[in-house]
């Protein structure tokens, strides 16, 4: 309740603050540039500060924060925080939160199974890090820099 409650106060701040916000049903605007991208599936060309979604998020980068409520997050999000409960793909996010998480560079991963070349901390069941201290652990992983 306290998340639908903290997504519509997000939202009725963004309308009341006239930024330039985007709705789509199913992944319609897939060449807009808005500060807040809204909608059931999402996917727009560049979004500056939070795309929200119930079941999908999909835009190519996301400034600040990409949030899937039910689904996935699937894109090259270079942001700040990458949060789904099933999946999250991102080229350099610095936080993922979910049940599988994928990237390429990140400060800390927490979920299920955490595939990654670079990540300073991974927290979950298996961790697959290039960088880490073993290329493959069990419960928490650090990258070999923390160690120096």
């Amino acid at each position: 309740m306290k998340k639908i409650l903290t997504a519509l106060a997000i939202t009725a701040f963004t309308f009341a603050a006239k930024a330039d916000v985007t709705w789509s049903w199913w992944c319609e605007n897939q060449k807009a540039t808005p500060e807040f991208s809204f909608g059931l599936g999402s996917e727009c060309a560049d979004v500056e500060t939070m795309e929200l979604s119930l079941i999908y998020s999909g835009s190519s980068n996301v400034g600040v924060i990409q949030w899937a409520w039910c689904g996935v997050n699937n894109s090259d999000m270079t942001g700040v925080l990458q949060l789904a409960p099933w999946f999250n793909k991102g080229k350099a996010p610095t936080v993922q939160l979910g049940f599988i998480n994928i990237n390429e560079k990140s400060a800390f991963t927490w979920g299920f199974l955490n595939f990654s070349d670079k990540t300073t901390v991974q927290l979950g069941l298996l961790n697959f890090n290039k960088e880490g201290f073993l290329p493959v652990f069990p419960f928490i992983n650090l990258d070999k820099s923390l160690f120096d």
